[in-house]
């Protein structure tokens, strides 16, 4: 059956996921694009795959809607969507076990988001916390610029008094301009990676708790990194 109706229980569901407020609601959110779709079928708790009449052949084990190409493409966050989507579950968090563990301090754009997210499984960290202030993960932007990656990490929420209790086991080292030189910070001990906001930096919550402060070295007139560059280059030198 193909749903040609805007008043579809289900159209009007997925429509509503779009808000952040509903997707908390609901512990669901949206994902577009076939890549993301089969990335989720092997790694995530899949609810539902939505596909334009286009792709009403598609075959898949899970419930299946198929939607007219216009009413999908009044669904669709994408320029140029190609027809594949889904309702997915978010996963449960779990206890942080890592030896290197990610910290995300008010990160604020949701395409940085999804290249951290993108590059801390590149680069081994699998535990990532989110202080408050920082942008949804679940954000359509983030998850297209993940890659996959949102689907086999460990995304836990945690205020400064939960950090606080991870220094019995942890050392803070935060990302800032007035850091040591990473290329010659060495450590064996377990550690908390801290990434602060893109335009004010770290808070200073997080600067309090911190152990060390490392930056990366720079050339030319350059003052800063983009925060997702940033993070990325650390994370493989702590790696």
């Amino acid at each position: 059956m193909i749903i040609t109706s805007s008043d579809n229980q289900k159209y009007k569901y997925i429509s509503k996921l779009k808000s952040k407020k509903f997707r908390d609601k609901e512990n669901s959110f949206i994902i577009e694009s076939k890549k993301l779709v089969e990335e989720a079928i092997s790694s995530a708790d899949v609810d539902f795959i939505f596909l334009s009449e286009d792709n009403k052949g598609y075959e898949s084990n899970l419930e299946k809607i198929v939607f007219s190409n216009n009413l999908f493409n009044k669904l669709t966050n994408l320029v140029n969507p190609d027809g594949f989507a889904a309702v997915v579950k978010k996963p449960r968090q779990k206890d942080i076990k890592g030896k290197k563990v990610l910290m995300l301090d008010q990160i604020n754009d949701p395409g940085n988001m999804g290249t951290i997210i993108r590059s801390a499984e590149a680069f081994g960290f699998s535990d990532i916390i989110l202080l408050a202030n920082t942008c949804d993960i679940y954000n359509e932007k983030t998850l297209r610029a993940s890659m996959g990656s949102i689907f086999r990490l460990n995304f836990v929420y945690k205020n400064i008094d939960d950090i606080k209790n991870l220094k019995e086991k942890y050392k803070i080292v935060s990302a800032d301009m007035s850091g040591y030189d990473i290329n010659e910070f060495k450590s064996d001990e377990d550690l908390i990676l801290a990434i602060g906001n893109e335009a004010n930096g770290l808070s200073d919550e997080v600067r309090n708790l911190t152990d060390i402060f490392v930056k990366i070295p720079m050339q030319g007139k350059i003052e800063s990194l983009n925060a997702a560059i940033a993070a990325s280059i650390i994370m493989n030198k702590l790696s």
